[in-house]
């Protein structure tokens, strides 16, 4: 960063004018002139700062070193985000609304946190909002964590739309199906220092007369020399009617340790499918864990379970472990869900493990594959457990995952076995 002169200040006859300042910091190849000053921007893109005669130069809102202010609860549109910190440092605010947090200030100061986003709103039979996701985490400084990602907003539909069949072209009972909103990924951990934010939850779907799909999980986010923020967990989907799908949202990815002793975070759970009378379920996906250059790479999140009245039933995949580059150990492998149907329940596959660093660095182990469970006769399968990762030069390979076990339990018979056999 170029230096700072002296600001001179000087008195005349006629008013002060109200002046303003805006400045983008983008990359440190860019530069601004500062009242005749030159100063070169920052590497962490995105950031924006914006300064007036109106906003003090320290404390809070100060665009010189001050925490960024925290959106007004009454907000509309990008008033929501939460104001960034100064521009040397300081905090960035947090978001409202289903805004994203603030970033932090140049040398040192927290990301703000996203804001959760709003439900779906329902008036007189129709949907006028849909729910809303989650606000991203702003971005910590050199020295400073990342925000937490906001979580989605719910979809809570209780609609009973019946299709016109003179609108070929349209499926007006689409109206009845429910989506969670997405959870805002975390912020980024400090350049330097500073670990990275989680991302937020999925929101959830509840249908009565269509599908309903969880929202997906936020991915962490990425650190420097820190631990990188895990990811948020998928959504549940809840539906009832015959021939729809309840179905879980997908976990974030872990964030990735960027720098050479930084760890990844671990991947999000999938989400849980909960189908009931004749709806089938289906079991989120588990999040990838985070990779790390030199260190511990995160682990893999479950596959979501998933339970069913009379449908079929599809239990999540469990998410890879991260991979380690030049040293550390792969990250374990997630877990796959466990489906509970009545005609079919397919338990999910086990994720893989992760690669383990060059120098000697071990895998991760594969994770274990979901049990599957079915009413009717023949109609369970076992997931499969995940392969272990490769080990570094004279590292140890990870273990693989244990299959998991199909068991039909009907009235007349039942019968367990593994999915091996």
């Amino acid at each position: 960063m170029a230096g700072i002169g002296t600001l001179m200040l000087t008195e005349t006859d006629t008013p002060a004018q109200p002046t303003s300042l805006e400045m983008q910091l983008v990359n440190d190849e860019e530069e601004y002139t500062l009242w005749g000053m030159a100063v070169s921007g920052s590497d962490r893109s995105g950031a924006t700062m914006e300064a007036s005669a109106l906003r003090p130069m320290i404390g809070n809102g100060g665009w010189l070193i001050g925490n960024g202010l925290d959106a007004a609860a009454d907000c509309n549109g990008d008033a929501c985000n939460g104001g960034n910190g100064g521009f040397l440092g300081g905090s960035g605010g947090d978001g409202a609304n289903g805004g994203s947090g603030g970033n932090a200030g140049a040398w040192f100061g927290n990301g703000g946190n996203g804001s959760d986003g709003a439900d779906a709103v329902y008036v007189d039979g129709v949907r006028v909002s849909a729910a809303a996701n989650g606000g991203h985490g702003g971005d910590g400084s050199l020295f400073g964590v990342g925000g937490f990602g906001g979580n989605g907003g719910d979809d809570v539909n209780e609609l009973n739309v019946v299709d016109d069949p003179e609108t070929e072209d349209i499926d007006e009972s689409n109206e009845n199906n429910a989506r969670g909103g997405a959870g805002g990924s975390g912020g980024e951990g400090g350049n330097w220092v500073g670990d990275g934010g989680r991302g937020g939850d999925g929101g959830d779907a509840y249908s009565e007369n269509g599908t309903a799909l969880g929202g997906a999980g936020g991915a962490g986010g990425a650190a420097g020399f820190g631990t990188g923020g895990d990811g948020g967990d998928g959504g549940e989907g809840e539906a009832y009617a015959d021939g729809e799908s309840a179905i879980g949202g997908a976990g974030g990815d872990g964030g990735e340790g960027s720098f050479y002793g930084a760890v990844g975070g671990n991947g999000g759970e999938g989400g849980f499918g909960d189908a009931w009378e004749g709806a089938d379920g289906v079991g989120g996906d588990g999040g990838d864990g985070g990779d790390a250059p030199v260190g511990q790479a995160g682990d893999g999140g479950d596959g979501g379970d998933t339970t069913t009245g009379d449908g079929d039933a599809t239990g999540g995949d469990g998410g890879d472990g991260g991979s380690a580059e030049t040293g550390g150990n792969g990250g374990d492998g997630g877990d796959g869900g466990l489906a509970d149907g009545y005609d079919e329940g397919t338990g999910g596959d086990g994720g893989d493990g992760g690669d383990g660093g060059f120098f000697g660095g071990a895998g991760g182990d594969g994770g274990d594959g979901g049990d599957g469970l079915s009413v009717e006769p023949d109609g369970a399968t076992a997931g499969f457990g995940g392969s272990g990762g490769p080990g570094g030069f004279l590292g140890k390979r990870g273990e693989d995952g244990d299959d998991g076990t199909a068991t039909d339990d009907s009235e007349s018979d039942s019968d367990s076995e593994s999915a091996g056999d």
